[in-house]
């Protein structure tokens, strides 16, 4: 295949999956960047550096490629040009940048024999990746708050009007119709991949987490409302169940969490699943049977993502009717499970943050997010080891 038809190629499946970014100076498009994208934010360690993705295709085999880094919030260049690849002679190139933290404008470039080529991608993060799971609380519902205030909190989002394409994930679970690996400012119109439905609290946890911390951040949802944790336990594990609206053929709704790890969280990296679990899981009697539901999903969700020392922060709820099995059940998984932490606990909110003792209130989702944003201490930061992708 020639570069002509390579680049075009490439460029037509990346670009349309969002995956791409390209704004060449010269007017051949020499240079096409595939990463890094857009608003994607990439996870950092715990020393507050990690390596960011430089990586395209180039008409030029042999071409040197350099990349610099400069501060969006200042327009301070933090990086100078830096050589970071060569192109190969299918014309690909792939390499990286460690750096620290922080929120920055990437220019990559090429050079073959006084030929030159410049791509730019406005807003790169370095900073925090949290996957939300659970039941309805955690999901969300009509009741949203307001947008992200902060231009530093992100999701991968459902495109604008895509209700067909998103009916049809729900009917298959088939991955490719999930949003591509792009980044978008946590508005109020976004409902974040895999599988959110809106800014619920969700966009004002990510606020104050990226004030905090002084990172970008970025949220997926892959929580399911109606479902417990038997429901998840039995579709980690590939089992069928009868439910009203949840495929369990599908692997519904563990199937959301798999995409969030295999599509997203495998290139970006992640700190920690936040887990929302245990309400609807009420009717069960015998403790032992719902933590081991609740050590079935996160050992494969662990699987799923090879790293066996993935975070979860752990919500700790009693359900309506003083249910303590429950509660119990959540606190024994962040006693005893490895890698589990202490997230916050709703039994701590007012009944008026609970329309209906279960579902919040506009003053719980307030709640709500404080919660769960103080339960990530800057202790929380330094000790939890994140997932970050090899490159």
């Amino acid at each position: 295949m020639t570069f002509t038809r390579l680049f075009g190629f490439l460029a037509g499946v990346l670009l349309g999956a969002g995956c791409a970014t390209r704004t060449a100076t010269q007017q051949n498009e020499a240079l096409l960047l595939t990463a890094p994208a857009h608003r994607l934010v990439y996870q950092r360690g715990v020393d507050g550096t990690g390596s960011l993705p430089i990586a395209g295709v180039c008409a030029w085999s042999g071409a040197v490629v350099e990349a610099r880094v400069i501060e969006v919030k200042s327009g301070r260049e933090v990086q100078i040009w830096q050589h970071v690849a060569e192109v190969r002679a299918d014309g690909q190139f792939a390499g990286q940048l460690k750096i620290k933290g922080g929120w920055y404008h990437i220019e990559v470039r090429a050079n073959h024999r006084r030929q030159y080529a410049t791509v730019a991608v406005d807003r790169v993060g370095m900073g925090e990746v949290f996957i939300v799971v659970g039941h309805s609380v955690a999901h969300g519902g009509r009741t949203n708050l307001n947008d992200a205030t902060s231009d530093l909190v992100n999701a991968i989002a459902w495109p604008t009007n895509s209700d067909a394409q998103r009916k049809e994930y729900e009917r298959t679970a088939d991955p490719q119709l999930l949003p591509g690996l792009i980044g978008t400012h946590f508005a109020d119109d976004v409902r974040p991949a895999p599988f959110g439905n809106g800014t619920y609290f969700w966009a004002q946890f990510a606020d104050r987490v990226a004030a905090a911390e002084g990172v970008p951040v970025l949220l997926l949802n892959a929580a399911f409302g109606g479902t417990s944790l038997e429901h998840w336990a039995k579709s980690a594990r590939g089992e069928q169940f009868e439910h009203s609206f949840v495929k369990s053929p599908l692997r519904m709704p563990y199937i959301n969490l798999h995409h969030a790890l295999r599509r997203y969280a495998a290139v970006t990296g992640v700190r920690a699943i936040l887990a929302d679990q245990g309400q609807n899981d009420w009717p069960e009697n015998d403790a032992g049977k719902v933590f081991t539901n609740y050590v079935t999903w996160v050992k494969q969700a662990r699987a799923d993502l090879t790293f066996p020392a993935l975070a979860v922060v752990v919500n700790r709820a009693s359900p309506p009717g003083n249910r303590p099995i429950i509660r119990r059940v959540q606190e024994q998984m962040i006693r005893e499970v490895p890698h589990c932490y202490s997230g916050p606990d709703y039994d701590t909110l007012r009944k008026r943050d609970r329309y209906d003792g279960v579902h919040f209130s506009a003053s719980g989702l307030l709640h709500a997010a404080q919660l769960w944003a103080d339960a990530l201490t800057p202790r929380f930061f330094q000790q939890v080891t994140p997932y970050q992708p090899a490159r």
